[in-house]
């Protein structure tokens, strides 16, 4: 049984998530395709349902008492266990484009990114990231410092795996 009770929230132009502590891998892949996505494990499915509906989120669960609450807030039941198959679910549940917003949040702590300029993080970075990238990016919250490198590729090579992205989404991301 498959229950998606988000149809208004979708109409959002990006849907922000709610994740349930079964599904961290999840919420760490969602940040990294851009979505605004808050992983709060130590809430209560009681807890998740009124964050929710408090924010307007879309909560993802693995919990299947969400699918006996007559009043749950929107919420998609995610049926596998595993992450790709998670990923996949939502996207296309949630008509998301993977590449759109791909590296704009940190994936630790779900804030947008700012563009930094190179000569600020240059004291910061290995020697080899100074003289191979030019484009950073930080996070405002944690202060992380992202740059594209070999992450990106590798992050582009799964989602081409999962069937997520194909030539022409791939060319979209490395532009």
């Amino acid at each position: 049984m498959t229950q998606n009770t988000f149809s208004s929230l979708t109409a959002q132009p990006q849907p922000c998530f709610l994740v349930d502590r079964m599904l961290g891998r999840l919420a760490k892949w969602l940040r990294i395709l851009g979505y605004d996505t808050v992983y709060l494990p130590q809430l209560s499915p009681q807890g998740l349902m009124r964050e929710g509906g408090r924010q307007g989120r879309i909560i993802l669960t693995r919990d299947t008492r969400f699918l006996r609450q007559k009043n749950a807030p929107a919420f998609i039941f995610v049926h596998d266990d595993h992450f790709r198959k998670q990923l996949r679910q939502v996207t296309d549940s949630c008509h998301l484009d993977p590449v759109q917003t791909l590296f704009t949040r940190c994936s630790a702590c779900n804030q947008p990114l700012a563009i930094v300029e190179k000569k600020t993080v240059q004291s910061l970075v290995p020697e080899y990231v100074r003289q191979t990238q030019d484009e950073f990016r930080r996070c405002p919250a944690c202060q992380r410092l992202y740059w594209s490198a070999t992450h990106k590729e590798h992050v582009l090579d799964e989602l081409r795996k999962m069937g997520l992205i194909g030539d022409s989404d791939e060319k979209k991301a490395k532009s």
